[in-house]
Order: C-alpha cells, then structure tokens, then sequence
C-alpha cells in the first residue's frame, strides 16, 4: 500500500517555494506590461497632439501672408521633427507589443500559480501522483520560461528585494 504524500513535508514544502516563485514571477510580468502600456501613451499622446498642432499650423501660415516670421517657420519646423522623432522611436520600442507579451507571461505564470494552488488543497493521495503532478507542472514553467520575454533587469531586482525568500509562507 502507498503511502499519503499528505505526511510527507517535502512536497509540501516545495510546493511552497513554488508559488512564491511563481507568484513573484506574475507580479514582475504584470508590472512590465503596466510600465510598457504607460509608455506608450507618453510617447503617443505627445505625437498626436504635436502632429495636429504642426498640421493646423502650416495651414495657418499658408492662409496668411507667404513673408511670416521666420521665428514661427522655425518652430513649426521643430514642432514638425519632433513629432517625427516621437513616432519613430514609440514604432522602434514598441512598447504595446512588448506590453501585450509581458502580459501573457504574466497570464501564464497565473495560471501556474493556480495549478499549484489547487494541488496544496487537494493533493493527491500517493506519493507517485504526487510526482506526476509536479513533473506537470516543472513542464509547463519550463516553457512558459522559453516563450517568456526577459523582464527589465531593474524591474526584477525591485520585485526580488520587495519580495525576499524570507517573506515566503
């Protein structure tokens, strides 16, 4: 007769270091994608209003006299590239894309979490589907690992210092 993992600590325990782990690693993924959204609104909500502002300028100045101010020339001119500079560095950084990636890693390692949730309520009852389960899921994490874009390197040291081993369950 087998014996009930539910007496055994070493699963148990694991399972702990896991959802810490794992918990960690959706926050940090989540966070990413927040930061990537805010960016992209910073870069595209200044190209859009600047190219409006550029565009009803030269209409402007076409409607006025030919002899305007060199001064305005000049500033349309700048407004104008730096509209353009903005553009192309939010299509360069594609900060939606790479939120939308950080996202479903963050989704990914949510649904990890849950898997190893549900096997802490209700483990299973011997010591061999025990291992099959955590085998399940070592597979899964380690694919969602290789899809996983790499998090700024900043954004984890923040996540690892305010969430520290010592701080696990």
């Amino acid at each position: 007769m087998e014996e009930n993992t539910s007496h055994n600590p070493a699963p148990a325990a694991l399972l702990r270091r896991w959802h810490f782990r794992v918990d960690r690693m959706q926050g940090a993924y989540y966070e990413a994608a927040r930061q990537c959204d805010s960016r992209h609104y910073w870069f595209g909500v200044p190209v859009f209003a600047l190219s409006a502002v550029v565009g009803t300028a030269v209409f402007a100045s076409i409607a006025k006299n030919p002899s305007q101010d060199i001064r305005v020339q000049i500033l349309v001119g700048m407004l104008s590239m730096l509209a353009a500079v903005l553009s192309g560095l939010q299509t360069f950084l594609r900060f939606s894309e790479r939120a939308e990636k950080f996202r479903l890693a963050g989704a990914n390692f949510a649904n990890i979490k849950a898997t190893i949730e549900i096997l802490q309520i209700d483990p299973p009852s011997s010591p061999t589907g025990y291992a099959k389960a955590l085998k399940d899921i070592e597979a899964v994490w380690d694919r969602v690992r290789k899809e996983s874009p790499s998090l700024p390197r900043r954004l984890w040291k923040k996540f690892e210092q305010a969430f520290e081993p010592e701080s696990m369950p």
